[in-house]
């Protein structure tokens, strides 16, 4: 099969990280079972766990291919492990990035290949909702902003409605669930290591449009989130030092001068009306970190895109 050819009975390869969470890995690979659609190639990258998940999946899954890192090397350095271990199989058509804190439903798939049989879709996403409540909507697509944070998720926190129904190109889609052929991850290259925990599916759409690609929210397709299994809730030192720096990367990197100058006076503003609310809400710890991780994130190296190397 030629690279550029997008053939929908080409094997799916499906990337999936662990760190810690061998559980919810357990069960999304039970999820995967029976699908419809294409052949799926799945690849479990193994995070550099501390804990048992090793020896789990080798016991209770020795058919899945294991990747092991053999450190932590964030969510998009497990990815690009993954991507690149995949791609060296040359029939393989399709990249599938899912978490593994998710639940599927059985016809997710077949829609976001269809959507990407035009050439000139880089990416598709499903309609994601939360795992409960189960018709509460997590992400119908989304943009990219300039903000203190720089991407926006449609729909979060809705009930489910026609306004979500509609499939349309967006300018963000979330690597929660994101189906990319693979003439596409080829052009663009792989999600960036650079960005530890968030912000790398916002850099790759921001290259991929750069590329010419158009990105395709397809709510056919249907999964849920269990949100925030793996980084622990949303406001903690970790989260916001990650958040902070690869905000803040990715400014560097796509906004240019005025754009950086406006994304860190949103941050100062941001910061300030954090620290009130949280000297009463009693986690100032976290918005101390976020400070840090927007000067690291000014102060480290930002060396070009990673490719693909196959």
């Amino acid at each position: 099969m030629s690279r550029s050819t997008r053939d929908p009975q080409a094997p799916v390869a499906v990337i999936i990280v662990n760190w810690n969470g061998v559980g919810d890995t357990l069960e999304v690979l039970a999820e995967l079972e029976g699908i419809d659609g294409p052949p799926l190639e799945i690849v479990v990258v193994d995070n550099g766990s501390t804990d048992d998940s090793v020896e789990v999946l080798r016991r209770e899954r020795p058919e899945i291919e294991l990747v092991e890192t053999g450190e932590n090397l964030g969510f998009a350095g497990g990815n690009l492990a993954g991507i690149r271990h995949a791609l060296r199989r040359p029939d393989v058509g399709w990249v599938l990035l899912i978490n593994n804190d998710v639940a599927v439903d059985r016809a997710f798939l077949p829609p976001l290949i269809e959507a990407c049989l035009d050439p000139s879709i880089g990416a598709a996403a499903p309609k994601i909702f939360y795992f409960e409540p189960a018709d509460v909507i997590w992400a119908a697509g989304g943009r990219l902003r300039l903000r203190e944070t720089v991407t926006e998720e449609f729909g979060q926190g809705h009930q489910d409605g026609p306004a979500f129904s509609r499939a349309s190109d967006m300018t963000y889609l979330t690597t929660c669930c994101l189906l990319i052929p693979r003439d596409a991850m080829e052009r663009v290259g792989p999600l960036d290591p650079l960005y530890f925990i968030g912000v790398d599916d916002a850099d790759w759409c921001r290259r991929a449009l750069d590329a010419g690609f158009r990105l395709r929210y397809v709510p056919q397709s249907r999964i849920w989130h269990k949100v925030a299994v793996s980084t622990g809730g949303s406001y903690t030192p970790f989260k916001t030092f990650h958040t902070g720096r690869s905000n803040t990367l990715y400014a560097r990197r796509h906004l240019g001068l005025f754009g950086l100058v406006a994304f860190l006076g949103a941050n100062i503003v941001a910061l300030m009306a954090a620290l009130v609310r949280e000297l009463f809400g009693g986690n100032p710890r976290a918005v101390a970190s976020k400070a840090r991780g927007v000067w690291r994130g000014l102060r480290d190296p930002l060396p070009e895109p990673p490719r693909v190397q196959v």
